[in-house]
C-alpha cells in the first residue's frame, strides 16, 4: 500500500519470494538467506520507516538504518506485552512492558528516530476504507493485488 502512495519500498525476503514481492511493488530486496541483511543494507540510503515483523536481532541493528533527527520511525510488531502480561498478571505484565518501551524510546530518541510498537484492532470501517484503496490502487496499476480465493463468511464452512 505504501508503495501506491509514492514509497519507495525495500523487503527482506528469501530469493524464491524475490518475483512475489517486486510483482507486489517491491523496488529493493534483500535476500536474507545470502548473507547478513544489515550487510546488504549498507549499500542503499537510510530509511524514514522500518516495519519489523520478525524482531529478535533484527531490532538490534535495524535502527542503525534510519534517517537520523528526520522523524523517521521504527516500529516492531513483535512485543513482549503478551507474554509479560501472561507471566506478571494484567498490572505487572503492564507495568514491565511500560518501562521497556519507555527505555526503548528514550534510548532511540537521543539518536534522533522514534521506537514504536503496533498492535492491530479489529474496525469494520477502517476495512471498508483499506479495500476501497487497494481496488483503486490495483485498477491504476500501481501494484499487484494477489488474492489466492475469495470466501464468503456467512455462507460458507470453509472460513472457520
Amino acid at each position: 500500500m505504501v508503495k501506491a502512495w509514492g514509497a519507495h519500498v525495500t523487503v527482506t525476503c528469501s530469493q524464491n519470494a524475490e518475483r512475489l514481492v517486486r510483482d507486489l511493488g517491491a523496488d529493493d530486496v534483500m535476500d536474507y538467506t545470502a548473507g547478513p541483511v544489515e550487510k546488504q543494507l549498507q549499500t542503499l540510503q537510510k530509511f524514514d520507516l522500518i516495519l519489523d515483523n520478525i524482531g529478535g536481532e533484527s531490532e538490534k541493528w535495524a535502527l542503525d538504518f534510519l534517517k537520523p533527527w528526520n522523524g523517521a520511525k521504527y516500529v516492531t510488531l513483535v512485543t513482549p506485552v503478551l507474554h509479560n502480561t501472561d507471566r506478571l498478571g494484567l498490572a505487572g505484565g503492564m507495568m514491565q512492558s511500560g518501562v521497556k518501551i519507555g527505555c526503548k524510546v528514550l534510548k532511540h530518541l537521543r539518536k534522533g528516530v522514534y521506537y514504536r510498537w503496533g498492535f492491530f484492532a479489529p474496525s469494520g470501517p477502517t476495512l471498508d476504507e483499506i479495500s476501497e484503496m487497494l481496488e483503486r490502487i490495483s485498477q491504476e496499476d500501481k501494484c499487484l493485488i494477489k488474492t489466492e480465493r475469495h470466501l464468503i463468511f456467512t455462507s460458507n464452512t470453509k472460513c472457520l
